[in-house]
């Protein structure tokens, strides 16, 4: 159900801009839109062609309402049933699932395999009018994996516990007392100068059998990993071949293994490091939601209408899972982080500015670490820089902590600052019990750094509860957001989502489904991801907020023929030893609104000539209206000293030479 014009009274409308009636202008430049869908049971998806259950009522069984086929009638197959609220609950067919096998890895899914085993659906009514759509998952499939492959850690009993992140030092922290990035267990943080070991009983320092202090030191993880190819361990090391193509099904292949971990990486190019005997794949239940935008901008697509704010307003009951996502335009925004700990910077440090915990336990006193600025590595068993914790985006060393990462002085569903407008706003997700990513199993409680566990009437979001969640739409790193004008959210091939990836089919105009199953419209497009939780939950609405320039507010002609290749990005290694083989890595942005292709080339100098061994080129082929494309190229670091880099791209007809080039340096010793 679709309702134009129905204005909710929230923050972000001024008495100055109450909308009157949907497009409809309340101020003489500005205009506030407004859209509600309410979700059913005819928006869940079935596949990655993006089929929803209004075009094909097979994706259930058993609802006679919509006349879908039969439910199978063995004993094990899901049958329709209704929960104690008594809501009526019909089995999903879907391709967002995986058959799995022990110690080989997971496939997808197909519908239409005869079995509706993927969730659960229904629609929620009250006082006889649709209110929104019930849904519960289907148990997660797993599969088992020999350590340190698994994403998962088994106990006794099949109690298992999370055993991945993306950081380095939340690994180290969890596996043993050495840190890259000291901060808990050093001896002096600072002097990067290892704890210790003691005897329990006597309180001196052990010694080993050469008669040396044992420290932490002695505990460094294995970081020498090699890649597994046809599901043995190869001769290959990670170091010389990363970043290996995405992977979080098989453990055959595309995965490096040492005596301590294993590395994956994911579809984002992020490292996934790994600990445990199992890896889990659970059945999503995915919905898909369409809202009207404003019929000028789809009248005007050559019109960038200046988009002023924008907020996407999502009622539910509080989930118990911390990764059911909000999909705006197939969209991911990791610089919506929610509520960060506070810090004060010192220099290159950030140190913590209150008592608080981590999410194992540990008490972490104000001044802790939360970033050690010195650079401790020495070359001799470095884990590889392929984790923000360690680098920066740019490349160079970051020295984030565990404590940054764990501490519970954060919420991932508040903004950093609720008096901001343009504050951090919250995660693009359904609010959770929990708190997700490197505190994953750890529930939110009400009073901030309460001593963990927290009883059960502590609880900041208990499970069920209606509640109202709000994302910024506008919130990303930087000024130049993806749906900071109306093109951006009428043509797909003009934001930043994951249409360009292989298999995905978009057209000229942005219509089309996405690599991950979401048709693509000139209106705006809304995917709802619940993953992996049985227990039934319910989606409401979801409602769109926008205040744009329109008729009169300056929407902006972009030149008709404006052709502009440029350097997203160069990244290169702050520093190197000689004679190492070190990637450097280069993206190419088409920022304009034709095609374009180019030549890109990569030159390093030293006091300004040109060096041997460093020119680099590339062909750059035709790219779409806001498509990027990454280059690496590998360099073997010489001679010492500073080398300047210079990255160049050209293109016939190129009306921008701001962006052509790019520059940086590295230091070889």
């Amino acid at each position: 159900m679709l309702r134009k014009g129905k204005s909710r009274s929230l923050t972000m409308i001024t008495a100055a801009t109450v909308m009157l009636a949907a497009g409809s202008p309340a101020q003489a430049d500005e205009i506030t839109w407004n859209a509600t869908h309410t979700f059913s049971i005819v928006d869940v998806q079935g596949d990655f062609e993006g089929t929803t259950v209004a075009q094909d009522v097979s994706i259930l069984c058993g609802y006679p309402d919509l006349n879908s086929p039969a439910c199978p009638t063995d004993d094990d197959q899901p049958q329709v049933f209704t929960d104690k609220e008594g809501i009526t609950l019909y089995p999903v067919d879907s391709a967002f699932g995986y058959y799995v096998e022990d110690y080989v890895g997971a496939a997808e899914k197909v519908r239409g395999d005869g079995f509706w085993t993927e969730g659960f659906a229904g629609n929620v009514y009250a006082n006889g009018e649709l209110v929104g759509l019930r849904v519960s998952n289907a148990p997660t499939d797993e599969f088992k994996v020999r350590f340190p492959e698994g994403t998962w850690c088994r106990g006794l009993g099949g109690n298992t516990v999370k055993c991945s992140t993306e950081h380095y030092s939340v690994l180290e922290h969890v596996l043993t007392c050495h840190e890259q990035v000291p901060y808990f267990y050093a001896e002096d943080p600072l002097a990067g100068i290892q704890r210790p070991l003691r005897d329990p009983a006597t309180g001196e320092i052990l010694l080993g059998e050469d008669g040396e202090p044992l420290t932490c030191a002695d505990a460094q993880l294995d970081n020498m990993l090699f890649v597994k190819s046809g599901g043995v361990i190869s001769d290959v090391l990670l170091a010389d071949v990363w970043p290996l193509p995405a992977n979080e099904s098989t453990v055959l292949d595309d995965i490096a293994v040492s005596g301590d971990y294993a590395v994956t990486f994911k579809d984002d190019g992020k490292a996934l490091y790994r600990w445990g005997t199992i890896v889990k794949r659970p059945n999503d239940m995915r919905m898909y939601a369409k809202l009207d935008l404003p019929d000028e901008w789809k009248a005007n697509p050559e019109v960038a209408y200046p988009v002023l704010s924008a907020k996407l307003i999502v009622h539910h009951l509080i989930t118990n899972n911390p990764n059911d996502q909000l999909r705006p335009e197939d969209m991911e925004n990791e610089s919506a982080t929610g509520r960060t700990p506070v810090y004060n910077v010192l220099g290159d440090y950030r140190q913590s500015t209150s008592d608080c915990y981590e999410g194992d336990g540990d008490f972490i006193p104000s001044g802790t670490l939360y970033r050690n600025g010195v650079d401790f590595r020495d070359g001799i068993n470095d884990p590889l820089p392929i984790s923000a914790d360690l680098v920066d985006d740019l490349g160079d060393y970051s020295g984030m902590t565990n404590a940054w990462y764990t501490t519970i002085q954060r919420d991932p569903f508040e903004p950093t600052d609720p008096d901001d407008p343009g504050a951090t706003g919250p995660r693009w997700r359904l609010k959770a019990n929990k708190f997700g990513q490197d505190i994953p199993g750890l529930e939110i409680p009400t009073i901030e750094c309460s001593p963990v566990p927290f009883t059960h009437d502590a609880l900041k979001y208990p499970v069920g509860e209606f509640t109202e969640v709000v994302i910024n739409l506008l919130d990303w790193d930087g000024p130049d957001g993806p749906l900071n004008t109306s093109q951006g959210w009428i043509n797909a091939t003009a934001n930043i989502q994951n249409i360009l990836a292989d298999g995905a089919v978009i057209d000229e105009n942005g219509n089309g489904v996405t690599i991950n199953g979401l048709p693509m419209s000139t209106d705006f497009d809304l995917a709802v991801y619940i993953k992996g939780d049985q227990k039934p939950t319910t989606i409401f609405d979801a409602e769109l907020v926008i205040v744009y320039e329109g008729e009169g507010g300056g929407g902006v002609e972009p030149p008709v023929d404006n052709l502009d290749l440029g350097i997203a990005s160069l990244r290169v290694p702050s520093k190197v030893k000689l004679l190492q083989n070190k990637k450097l890595r280069i993206e190419v942005s088409n920022f304009a609104t034709v095609p374009a292709g180019g030549t890109l080339t990569l030159q390093g100098f030293q006091g300004g000539i040109a060096l041997d061994g460093a020119t680099f080129s590339a062909a750059v082929p035709t790219l779409l209206a806001g498509e990027t494309r990454a280059y690496t190229f590998v360099w073997q670091a010489s001679p010492t000293g500073q080398v300047d880099w210079i990255a160049t791209v050209t293109a016939a007809g190129d009306n921008n030479d701001l962006n052509d080039t790019a520059a940086a340096t590295t230091i070889v010793k």
